[in-house]
C-alpha cells in the first residue's frame, strides 16, 4: 500500500504542465504544418517554372525552324515558277514542296499548341505566386501570435513548477520517489482513482483479492498488469 493523499494534488499539478507542455508543441506542429504546405506550394511552382521555360525555349526553337522551313518552301515555289524545269525535275521538286509544307503545319500546330501551354502556365504560376506570397504573410502573423501564447503559456508552467515545488515539500521521500519513478517509466499519468473492478488504465479486470484489498485502506495498489497506482473511490462494504 501507498499512501497516496498527498500525490493526488501534485498529479494534478503534474498532468496541468503536462498539458500545457502538449499545448506548447500543438502550437508549434501547426506552424510547422503551415510551413511545410507553403514550402510544397513553393517548390510546385519552382517546377512549373522549370516547365514554362522548356515550353519556351521548345517554341523558340520551332519558330526558328518554322522561319527557315518557309524560306525553304519560297525557293521552292520560286524554282517551281521557273521556266524550262524537266517533267521529272518538276515532278520531284512538288512532291518535296509537299512534304516540307505538311512538316511545316506540323511546327505551326505545335508552336500554337505550346502557346496556349505557355499562356496557361503563366496565368497559373502569376496566380500561385500571390497565393504563396499571401500564404507566407499569414504565416508570419500566426507564427508570431504563437510565439506570444506559447510565452503566456510557458509562465502558467513556471508558475505551476513552483506550485509543485511548494506542493513536493509535504510528501515523504520514499513516497515521492516512487511517484517520480512511475511517471518517468509511465510518462503521464500514474494515480487513478477507481470504483470498478477493472484498472481504468490498462483496462484489465483486477481479481477479487486486489479489490479486497484496495478497498480496504485509504492507500493505493499497484496494478498486476501495468503498474499504476490505483485507490479505491467507489462504495465500500
Amino acid at each position: 500500500m501507498i499512501q497516496c493523499k498527498t500525490l493526488i494534488p501534485l498529479q494534478e499539478l503534474d498532468l496541468k504542465i503536462d498539458a500545457a507542455n502538449a499545448q506548447i508543441e500543438e502550437k508549434k506542429q501547426k506552424a510547422a504544418r503551415m510551413h511545410n504546405e507553403i514550402e510544397n506550394d513553393a517548390a510546385l511552382l519552382d517546377k512549373k517554372q522549370a516547365l514554362l521555360k522548356k515550353i519556351q525555349l521548345r517554341r523558340r526553337a520551332a519558330e526558328t525552324e518554322f522561319d527557315s522551313l518557309n524560306t525553304t518552301i519560297k525557293c521552292s515555289q520560286l524554282k517551281l515558277e521557273s521556266a524550262g524545269i524537266p517533267p521529272a525535275a518538276y515532278a520531284a521538286l512538288e512532291r518535296e514542296l509537299t512534304t516540307q509544307k505538311s512538316k511545316a503545319s506540323e511546327i505551326e500546330t505545335k508552336i500554337l499548341e505550346d502557346m496556349e501551354k505557355i499562356e496557361t502556365l503563366e496565368a497559373d504560376i502569376a496566380k500561385g505566386e500571390k497565393v504563396v506570397a499571401g500564404r507566407r504573410e499569414h504565416l508570419a502573423q500566426v507564427k508570431a501570435r504563437i510565439a506570444d501564447e506559447i510565452l503566456g503559456v510557458k509562465k502558467e508552467i513556471e508558475d505551476l513548477k513552483t506550485q509543485r515545488g511548494q506542493c513536493s515539500l509535504g510528501i515523504e521521500t520514499g513516497i515521492l520517489e516512487k511517484y517520480e519513478e512511475l511517471r518517468q517509466k509511465r510518462r503521464g499519468q500514474v494515480l487513478y482513482a477507481v470504483e470498478s473492478p477493472s484498472c481504468p488504465a490498462c483496462g484489465m479486470g483486477m481479481p477479487a483479492g486486489f479489490i479486497s484489498s484496495i478497498t480496504s485502506h485509504d492507500g493505493a495498489e499497484s496494478c498486476s498488469n501495468c503498474n499504476a497506482l490505483l485507490y479505491w473511490t467507489g462504495l465500500r462494504d
